[in-house]
C-alpha cells in the first residue's frame, strides 16, 4: 500500500522578497522559548552566524526589530523576542497551522 501525504510550506514575502520561512518561525520559538538566539540556532541546526544574519535580514526588509538583546552576566544575558516578533510568530504558526488544517480536509485518496 502506497502512503501519500500532501507537504505545504509558508513563507512571508515583502514586494516579492523573502523575508522569513518556517525555518525562521522555529527559530522565533526557540528564541522565545530558550532565551538565547545561540541554543536557538542549535535546537534548528543553525550555526549562530546563519540564524544572526537571517534575523538581521528578516528585520532590514520588515523595518522593525524581532528580537532584543540584553547585555551583562548571567540572567540579565539574552534575547527575547520583540512585540512585533511574538506578534509574527504568532501570526506565521496560526497560517502555518489554518494551511495544513485546509490541506488535510481536502486531500484525501
Amino acid at each position: 500500500m502506497l502512503t501519500v501525504e500532501l507537504k505545504t510550506k509558508v513563507w512571508l514575502e515583502l514586494s516579492g522578497t523573502f523575508v522569513i520561512g518556517e525555518g525562521g518561525v522555529d527559530l522565533l520559538r526557540h528564541i522565545d522559548r530558550l532565551k538565547s538566539l545561540t541554543q536557538a540556532a542549535n535546537a534548528v541546526g543553525w550555526s549562530y552566524r546563519h540564524a544572526w544574519g537571517y534575523l538581521r535580514n528578516a528585520e532590514r526588509q520588515l523595518g522593525v526589530r524581532l528580537v532584543i538583546t540584553s547585555q551583562g552576566k548571567g540572567s540579565r544575558r539574552g534575547t527575547a523576542l520583540s512585540a512585533f516578533g511574538n506578534d509574527l510568530l504568532l501570526r506565521l504558526d496560526g497560517a502555518r497551522r489554518a494551511v495544513l488544517a485546509t490541506a488535510a480536509d481536502h486531500w484525501r485518496l
